[in-house]
C-alpha cells in the first residue's frame, strides 16, 4: 500500500474501482507508526480518493488538471478548514469537486508520541483523461519533483498546536498590513529532520513584500514541531515546499490553511 500517493482510475456501475500504486508494505512501517505517523488519505468508503467523482467530472467535460490543497486534519480524522489554490486553467470543475469531498471524507489521523495529533496536512491532486478514461492521483506532497516523478513521499505535517497561533493574531511586524487590509501569500522551503524538528527556513516567494509576512511566519513557527517526512515508508529528514495565505481581519489575521482558527 502507497503512504504517499493515492491513484484513482474509473469507477465500476456497481461501485468505485481503486486502484492503488503498490510501493510500499504498511507492515513494514508499522514500528514507526507506533510512535509517530503522518495523516493519511486512507483508502476506504469515506477516503478523499473515493469521495471525488470521476464520472461526473468527465460527463461535465473537465479535462486534465492539478491543484494544490491544505487542509486541518482533526485527531479523529476529521477535516476542518480548507483552501484549494493554484488550479491551472480549465479545473474549476475539479476545484470544486475537490471541495465537496473535503467536506465529506474522513482521513486517517497522524500520531504523534503514541496519541492522535491535528495536524495541517498539504497535498496534491491531479486529474488525467486519457481515451475518455480518467484517472486521478493525490500526493501527500506539493513538491514539484516528487508530484512529477509519482514519488511515494508525504511531506512533513505541522503539530497544530505547537506554532504560536496567539502571536499571529498580534504580531507588529504585521502592522501595515493591518493599516492597509492586505492580504499576503508566501511560498516556503522548510527543512525537518527525521524526529520532527524544524532545522532551517527560507522564503521563496512573499507576495506581496513589505508588510511584514515573512517576519511573522518565521516568528509563529519558531517553535513548531512536525510529523516527520516520509519517503518509501521511513521517516527522513527533508526539505519540502510549503505555501501559506494570511488574510487582515480588522480585528486580527487569520492564516488560511494553517490556523488561527
Amino acid at each position: 500500500m502507497a503512504l504517499g500517493l493515492h491513484h484513482l482510475g474509473t469507477r465500476t456501475p456497481a461501485f468505485l474501482a481503486v486502484v492503488m500504486l503498490t510501493i510500499v508494505d504498511l507492515a513494514e512501517v508499522q514500528a514507526a507508526e507506533l510512535r509517530v505517523r503522518p495523516a493519511l488519505i486512507g483508502n476506504g468508503p469515506s477516503a478523499l480518493i473515493n469521495r471525488i467523482d470521476t464520472k461526473k467530472l468527465i460527463e461535465k467535460g473537465q479535462g486534465d488538471g492539478l491543484l494544490f490543497f491544505t487542509c486541518y486534519v482533526s485527531a479523529s480524522g476529521v477535516v476542518g478548514d480548507y483552501l484549494i489554490y493554484r488550479e491551472t486553467p480549465g479545473a474549476e470543475l475539479l476545484k470544486k469537486e475537490v471541495g465537496n469531498a473535503l467536506r465529506a471524507c474522513r482521513f486517517i489521523p497522524a500520531i504523534y508520541n503514541g496519541a492522535h495529533a491535528d495536524v495541517i496536512f498539504s497535498g496534491t491532486v491531479v486529474f488525467l483523461v486519457a481515451d475518455g478514461r480518467p484517472r486521478l492521483r493525490i500526493y501527500c506532497n506539493q513538491n514539484r519533483e516528487d508530484v512529477a516523478k509519482g514519488n511515494d513521499f508525504i511531506a512533513p505535517q505541522v503539530i497544530y498546536s505547537t506554532p504560536d497561533w496567539a502571536l499571529a493574531r498580534s504580531d507588529p511586524a504585521l502592522g501595515k498590513a493591518r493599516t492597509y487590509l492586505q492580504n499576503g501569500a508566501l511560498l516556503l522551503s522548510i527543512t525537518v529532520d527525521a524526529n520532527g524538528n524544524q532545522r532551517a527556513m527560507k522564503v521563496l516567494v512573499e507576495d506581496p513584500p513589505g508588510f511584514g509576512f515573512s517576519e511573522d511566519f518565521r516568528k509563529t513557527f519558531a517553535r513548531a514541531k512536525w510529523i516527520p517526512g516520509f519517503r518509501n515508508g521511513r521517516p527522513v529528514e527533508c526539505t519540502f515546499d510549503y505555501n501559506t495565505f494570511l488574510k487582515i481581519w480588522y480585528m486580527g489575521v487569520e492564516h488560511l490553511g494553517l490556523g488561527g482558527r
